[in-house]
């Protein structure tokens, strides 16, 4: 809302232009003279702070902000939002399908032997099932880290690939 000076209150508003251009701005009177609204001219107040112009502001491109560090942070960690992502699904896995169509071999202890995190699979290394080292998916590994001692049911996907399921602590 424009502010009239107080000065201005007194002087009729039949020729807000020529005193307008009485008092040293806008000589051809522009809209905002004849509305009595110029402040180039004196007539209101200047506006303060930023308000509601189209300005051309630091848009920086899409996404909607969470640039810099952090933002760059935030989408590798796979939150944040807009943007675009690293890689496939930005972090979050499938549900790993139990294929038991080769058959179950039974129930074996062994030890993990590595596991990608990034990946979300890794292999245990046991002799007594005779398969070398069998698939652990992520969905399966519940807690265990590699080094640990573990039992586990083994079984064969229909390439006749040996997968581990159902794991449990190998202490006991």
């Amino acid at each position: 809302m424009a502010v009239i000076k107080p000065a201005l209150k007194t002087k009729t508003a039949a020729a807000p232009a020529k005193a307008a251009a009485a008092a040293g701005g806008c000589p051809d009177g522009c809209k905002w003279c004849e509305k009595g609204e110029c402040w180039t001219s004196g007539q209101i107040e200047k506006p303060k702070g930023k308000g509601k112009g189209k300005g051309k502001g630091k848009g920086y491109g899409k996404g909607g902000g969470g640039g810099g560090l952090m933002g760059q942070l935030m989408q590798m960690l796979g939150g944040g939002g807009g943007g675009k992502s690293w890689g496939k699904g930005g972090g979050k896995f499938n549900s790993f399908k139990v294929d038991k169509s080769g058959g179950e071999l039974g129930e074996f202890t062994g030890t993990i032997k590595s596991f990608g995190f990034s990946k979300n699979y890794g292999f245990i290394e046991c002799e007594e099932a005779g398969q070398g080292d069998i698939f652990l998916h992520g969905d399966q590994k519940k807690g265990y880290q590699p080094g640990q001692t573990v039992k586990f049911e083994c079984v064969l996907n229909k390439d006749g690939k040996a997968n581990a399921i159902n794991l449990k602590s190998g202490l006991k």
